[in-house]
């Protein structure tokens, strides 16, 4: 009898434990949920950018040996073109700023054309150092973004001493297509959205696709203040936390950074209160 009342108690006990958990469980905390989710696409975009980083560094070091308008450079870039599906093409660029080689085979019309006007091509052939573009317009055609790498002679080339600077190798990509491949498996079937800037406050990539591209003086915004002054505030800081109006619904963010060679993009995760 006495082993039947111990039973019973142990099993009340549990089960008052059992409701005392749970009352004292913590409910889902939606800053918590935001910020969980940001540092994951701050993470994962950042590794997307540095793989193509690293995938034109290593094209680069093999371009020393090449050159880079023959047939071996193009067999590099066209390898290179196929790590990810945001690339457009791969190129290579004389100190001159002429488009020597471009790979895929749909974009050698570019070859011959004189991007030395663009102020992404200048820094590069100033400083000969790796760089990643902001949006700007591309010889393939609309506006992309572009990471480069200076290309410097290995020595295998007839007759060429090493460390002669001869000119860079480029990844000209869609943002939009890197970030997206990145956030949609991240805030799907949650109440998340995700909007990346650029420090000019031009939209690089939205849940929304119609607003991606658009800049921020676009007429879809002007009927915003508040909205304006939120996304000139995100670009001038780092990181942070706000809330603003669009479309008739009130909306709060918190944001973070990428960058890749001093080019920063602003990362923001929103929900709509």
């Amino acid at each position: 009898m006495q082993s039947s009342h111990a039973i019973i108690i142990a099993i009340a006990c549990l089960l008052v434990g059992m409701g005392i958990g749970i009352a004292l469980a913590p409910v889902p905390d939606a800053d918590h949920d935001a910020a969980m989710i940001l540092l994951r696409l701050q993470s994962e975009i950042s590794a997307s950018l540095e793989m193509l980083d690293n995938s034109m560094a290593a094209a680069a070091y093999d371009l020393g040996s090449t050159g880079l308008d023959n047939q071996a450079a193009h067999d590099i870039l066209l390898e290179t073109s196929g790590i990810h599906p945001a690339i457009i093409d791969c190129t290579t660029v004389s100190p001159d700023g002429i488009i020597l080689a471009a790979e895929p085979s749909i974009h050698h019309g570019e070859e011959g054309t004189d991007v030395s006007d663009q102020k992404a091509t200048q820094q590069i052939l100033a400083t000969r150092r790796p760089i990643m573009s902001g949006i700007v317009p591309v010889a393939e055609g609309g506006d992309a973004s572009f990471i480069s790498a200076p290309v410097f002679t290995r020595g295998g080339i007839a007759s060429d001493p090493p460390g002669r600077f001869l000119g860079f190798t480029s990844i000209v990509f869609r943002p939009d297509i890197l970030i997206g491949g990145v956030a949609e498996p991240v805030v799907s079937k949650t109440p998340y959205s995700v909007t990346v800037v650029d420090t000019d406050g031009r939209v690089l990539y939205d849940t929304d696709p119609d607003q991606i591209d658009l800049p921020l003086d676009d007429p879809i915004y002007s009927a915003y203040p508040v909205l304006i002054e939120f996304v000139t505030r995100v670009t001038e800081e780092r990181q942070g936390k706000g809330s603003y109006i669009f479309r008739d619904q009130t909306k709060e963010a918190v944001w973070t950074t990428v960058s890749l060679h001093g080019t920063e993009w602003r990362v923001a995760v929103t929900r709509t209160l």
